[in-house]
């Protein structure tokens, strides 16, 4: 018996080196922009609100605690979006035909 034969892979054009690296690096700052920026906000926002709910008992616990969640909270709220923006763009670019993506040379 003979074995199956293998069926090529699909050849596709897809985006130059140099689109790819230039995507992925503007993925990563986008992300960590809005990472940093939501945690920092989130703990302000947190720490402001756990203060004023606990000020009876001398805002301090409910500062700290409120500025813990706050963090998390701030994280999931601005870098999830943008997580799943960045991907998406990352992807289209990865999939995209050179010299097509928005990160290639327009030199014309």
């Amino acid at each position: 018996m003979a074995a199956p034969g293998v069926l090529p892979l699909p050849i596709n054009d897809v985006a130059s080196r140099e689109e790819n690296d230039r995507a992925f690096g503007q993925f990563g700052a986008q992300v960590g922009i809005a990472v940093t920026v939501g945690s920092l906000v989130g703990t302000i926002a947190g720490a402001g609100i756990g203060c004023i709910a606990t000020l009876p008992a001398g805002c301090v616990p409910g500062l700290v605690t409120g500025a813990g969640i706050g963090g998390v909270v701030g994280t999931i709220v601005a870098g999830g979006p943008t997580l799943g923006v960045s991907a998406y763009q990352l992807w289209e670019t990865y999939n995209a035909a050179p010299g097509t993506s928005i990160y290639a040379d327009r030199d014309e």
